[in-house]
C-alpha cells in the first residue's frame, strides 16, 4: 500500500508540474515510442548486439572444427601418368587411391585445443552477455534521458511563462511607485536566464534523440519521441554479494581467459611428447582407365622430439608465466566487481529515496508559491521574499525531473553490474 500510494504521489506530483501540458505533438509523433516497442526495435537493430551474437555463433564453429584432430581424416586421388623420350620406355599408366590417417597420440594437442575451444566458446559468451547487459542500461538510460528533456522543454516553456507574468506583475507596480527598479531589473534578467535555459533544453533534447537513436540502431534520429516510462522496481534487502559477484559476466570472462591460458600450457608442452600415427592406403594401378593392379599399404609411425632449438621450453616458460597473470587478472576482477556491486547497489537505494525527498519538497514548493504570490500581489510580503519563493520552486521543479532520471539510471546501473537487463 505504501509504495503503490508513493507512486500516485509522483504521478500527481507531476501531472501538477507539467500543468498536464506535455505538447500533442509528441503524443501524435508517428516515431513516438514505447518502452516496450523500444526493447524490441534495439534486441533487433542494435549493430553491437548482432556483431557479438555473430562472434558468439563464430566461436561455436570453430569450437566444433576442433574435434576434428580425434577423427581419422581420409582422402581420395586419381592419377594419370604418361612417360615418353629417347631415355625413358613409352608408358602410360592410370591410377586410382584411397588413404586414411589416424593421430594416435601427439602429446595432448588434441585435447588442449578442444579445451581452448570450449574456453573461447565461454570467453564470447560472456563477451554478448557483457553486450547486452552494457545494451539494456545504455536503453534504459537513453530512453529516460530523452523522457527528462522532453518534459524539461515543457518545464522550461512553463517556467518562461510563469517569470513573464512575474515580470508584468513586477511592473506594474514599479510603475505605480509600489515596487523598486532593482527588483524590476532583477526580475527580467531571470526571465532572461530561463529563456536562455529553454534553449539549452531544445538543444539536450536534439542530443539526447541521437544518443536513443544510436541505441537502437537508427541512422535518422529526427523527430524521436517517447510515451510513457520506464518501468522501476523498489529496492529490496541488501543482496549477499558474494553470491552475486560470481554471477557477474566480467568474472566469467576472466575465468573462460583462465581456462584458455591454461590449455595453452597443455598445448606448449605437447613438443616434449612423441607423437604415433596410423597410416593405411588402398590404390589400384594399371594401364587402362580402370586399372586393375591392386596395392595396400599399412604404416604405424613413432615421432619423438629430441631438440627444436629451445622453442618449446620457452614456449612452455612463456605460457606458465601468462597463466600466472592471467589468474592474477582473475582475481583482480573479482575483486573490481565486488566493489562496484556495492556501489551501484548504494546508488539505486540512495536514488529511491532522493526522489522520495524531492517530490515532498516540490510538493512543498508549489504550496508555498501559491500562497507567496497571493500575499505580494496583495503588499504581504517583499520582492526578495516572494523571489526567493519563485526561485526555490523553479529549482525544486528542476530537481525532481533530475530525480527521475536519476532513479532510473541508477537501477539499470544496478542491473548492468549484476549481469541483468531487459534484453533477451
Amino acid at each position: 500500500m505504501v509504495v503503490t500510494r508513493m507512486i500516485a504521489t509522483y504521478k500527481n506530483l507531476l501531472s501538477v508540474l507539467l500543468l498536464g501540458l506535455v505538447p500533442t505533438l509528441w503524443a501524435a509523433a508517428p516515431t513516438a515510442l514505447t518502452w516496450e516497442v523500444s526493447i524490441g526495435e534495439a534486441t533487433a537493430s542494435n549493430p553491437e548486439l548482432r556483431a557479438a551474437r555473430a562472434n558468439l555463433a563464430a566461436a561455436g564453429h570453430s569450437a566444433r572444427a576442433v574435434h576434428s584432430g580425434n577423427l581419422p581424416q581420409l582422402s581420395g586421388g586419381a592419377g594419370y601418368n604418361d612417360s615418353s623420350g629417347s631415355a625413358a620406355s613409352n608408358s602410360t599408366g592410370f591410377s586410382t587411391s584411397l588413404s586414411l590417417s589416424q593421430n594416435l597420440f601427439s602429446g595432448f594437442q588434441d585435447s588442449a585445443k578442444i579445451e581452448q575451444g570450449v574456453a573461447k566458446f565461454a570467453e564470447v559468451e560472456a563477451d554478448l552477455a557483457v553486450v547486452k547487459t552494457r545494451l539494456s542500461q545504455e536503453l534504459k538510460s537513453a530512453f529516460a534521458g530523452l523522457l527528462f528533456a522532453q518534459d524539461n522543454v515543457t518545464l522550461t516553456d512553463k517556467i518562461v511563462q510563469r517569470l513573464q507574468e512575474n515580470l508584468r506583475l513586477v511592473e506594474l507596480r514599479f510603475e505605480g511607485g509600489r515596487e523598486n527598479k532593482g527588483s524590476f531589473l532583477l526580475t527580467r534578467a531571470t526571465l532572461a536566464q530561463a529563456r536562455y535555459e529553454n534553449l539549452q533544453a531544445r538543444q539536450t533534447l536534439v542530443s539526447s534523440q541521437a544518443q536513443l537513436a544510436r541505441v537502437l540502431g537508427r541512422s535518422e534520429p529526427e523527430g524521436l519521441q517517447v510515451l510513457g516510462s520506464v518501468p522501476v522496481t523498489v529496492p529490496g534487502a541488501s543482496p549477499n554479494f558474494q553470491t552475486l559477484v560470481q554471477q557477474v559476466p566480467d568474472l566469467a570472462k576472466a575465468r573462460a581467459q583462465e581456462r584458455s591460458a591454461l590449455a595453452d600450457v597443455t598445448l606448449a608442452r605437447a613438443g616434449f611428447y612423441p607423437s604415433v600415427d596410423l597410416t593405411g592406403s588402398m590404390a589400384r594401378e594399371g594401364q587402362d582407365w580402370a586399372p586393375d593392379k591392386d596395392r595396400r599399404t599399412v604404416g604405424l609411425n613413432l615421432t619423438i622430439p629430441l631438440y627444436s632449438g629451445g622453442k618449446d621450453y620457452y614456449t612452455t616458460k612463456s605460457t606458465a608465466a601468462t597463466l600466472e597473470a592471467v589468474s592474477s587478472t582473475k582475481d583482480n576482477v573479482e575483486r573490481q566487481q565486488l566493489v562496484r556491486l556495492k556501489q551501484a547497489y548504494a546508488n539505486y537505494v540512495e536514488s529511491e529515496e532522493k526522489l522520495k525527498v524531492d517530490s515532498a519538497f516540490l510538493e512543498a514548493a508549489i504550496t508555498r508559491a501559491e500562497i507567496a504570490r497571493s500575499r505580494y500581489n496583495n503588499g504581504l510580503m517583499s520582492f526578495e521574499d516572494w523571489d526567493r519563493i519563485e526561485n526555490d520552486l523553479i529549482q525544486r521543479q528542476k530537481n525532481f525531473l533530475q530525480s527521475q532520471r536519476d532513479r532510473v539510471t541508477a537501477e539499470a546501473a544496478w542491473e548492468q553490474v549484476q549481469g541483468q537487463g531487459v534484453i533477451p
